[in-house]
């Protein structure tokens, strides 16, 4: 493999964990842009670059959508324009990359980096280098959520190919994220494997055992007073997003519901009103105009009002499947379908780790994160889509 080649690679996977690496001049600018852009070219200049009918189709029905809402909603074009750009470049080129350097070496250079990012993390969180707080452990990455979901299909990769060291490691660095999204995508890898029939007679009793102690954890716990910062995380949101619940429907918030909570409900209820509204979809890039719109009839804590995050995650919906719900209205649902028949079918066959690994990436993500392309998603996605049976490494 020429010099260049390894370059590519290197730099390829090390800006999917780049997120934090960015300065401001009148935007951010981030060095997830400069490697893909710099790779772009160079990919293009000693390799042919190529797109896929199925995502030219993808791109072209985003494209006719959102200008056919435009002209109905009047909702900014530049949004529209915005998200394609990105999303074109970004699925473009990791579609091309692996196809030229394949899944098996690019997946294998994402777990070394996984393995060496939580090494060095051990260490940044007890000297408090970039943390996100003193309790929380983020390493490279911004967020100790964006942490623990990137690391994920690393965890079930070592999990599946009883790599316990490294296993243990990655693992040790997501139960310091004290990551809530993070925890749950832990018990996903425990329990999504057993629903093979063979698997599921020989490992439920560690499945049984690891939730009756979840159930003994929070009901311990419930009663507790709990620090917004020390331990109990995951106890305080079950409890402030169940009193909260039903502000998903009306707007109204308890007073001292946490960010959490207000977070994905606010946001559920925005969903909620633009899809009965628009059941076609707002159009991509149209979320937070339908924020705009809808935001008048929340009623967000006072406290939140005053620290200026009433209006949080105005532009990304705090989750990919509610932002998805509104700007594509109900195709949001036929993709929904189609990944969950994918998923399905991909977890029927024990030959494909690679794959299955990445689908706990994805779904946390429909859950959690809301923008369309971060550095890491469409590398994992692509790697979700490939059907090819790979049984000798990239030469």
């Amino acid at each position: 493999m020429r010099l260049l080649d390894k370059y590519v690679i290197y730099s390829s996977i090390f800006a999917l964990f780049t997120e934090a690496f960015f300065f401001h001049f009148i935007i951010d600018i981030k060095l997830y842009y400069a490697i893909l852009i710099s790779n772009f070219f160079i990919l293009s200049y000693y390799r042919k670059i190529t797109i896929h009918k199925n995502l030219l189709f993808i791109l072209g029905f985003f494209l006719l959508h959102g200008v056919v809402n435009y002209f109905f909603l009047f909702n900014p074009i530049k949004f529209l324009v915005a998200q394609l750009v990105g999303i074109s470049i970004s699925s473009v080129f990791y579609y091309n990359l692996v196809k030229h350097y394949k899944v098996k070496i690019l997946f294998n250079t994402y777990l070394s980096f996984s393995f060496f990012i939580a090494v060095i993390a051990i260490p940044m969180f007890f000297l408090k280098i970039n943390n996100f707080s003193d309790y929380r452990l983020n390493g490279i990455l911004s967020e100790p959520a964006h942490y623990a979901v990137i690391m994920l299909p690393a965890v079930y990769y070592f999990f599946k190919k009883r790599m316990y060291l490294k296993l243990f490691i990655v693992l040790f660095t997501i139960v310091l994220s004290k990551s809530s999204i993070g925890y749950v995508g832990l018990v996903l890898i425990l329990i999504i494997p057993l629903l093979k029939e063979k698997y599921f007679i020989k490992y439920s009793w560690i499945v049984i055992v690891t939730l009756l102690g979840i159930i003994f954890f929070i009901t311990k716990e419930w009663n507790s007073k709990i620090d917004e910062n020390k331990g109990n995380q995951l106890v305080r949101r079950l409890k402030e997003t169940g009193k909260s619940l039903n502000a998903i429907h009306t707007g109204g918030f308890e007073k001292y519901t946490n960010l959490s909570s207000y977070a994905f409900l606010s946001n559920g209820f925005i969903t909620q009103k633009s899809f009965l509204n628009y059941p076609l979809g707002a159009g991509l890039g149209g979320y937070q105009y339908m924020y705009d719109m809808y935001y008048p009839l929340l009623n967000p804590p006072a406290y939140l009002k005053q620290l200026k995050l009433a209006k949080i995650n105005r532009t990304d919906a705090n989750s990919l499947f509610l932002r998805m719900v509104t700007e594509l209205g109900i195709f949001a649902f036929f993709f929904l379908i189609y990944f969950s028949y994918r998923s399905i079918k991909l977890f029927k066959k024990d030959n494909k780790t690679y794959q299955q690994s990445t689908f706990f990436y994805l779904i946390l993500k429909l859950i959690r994160e809301g923008h369309y392309f971060p550095p890491e998603f469409y590398f994992f996605l692509i790697i979700f889509l490939n059907q090819e049976d790979e049984h000798i490494t990239h030469s």
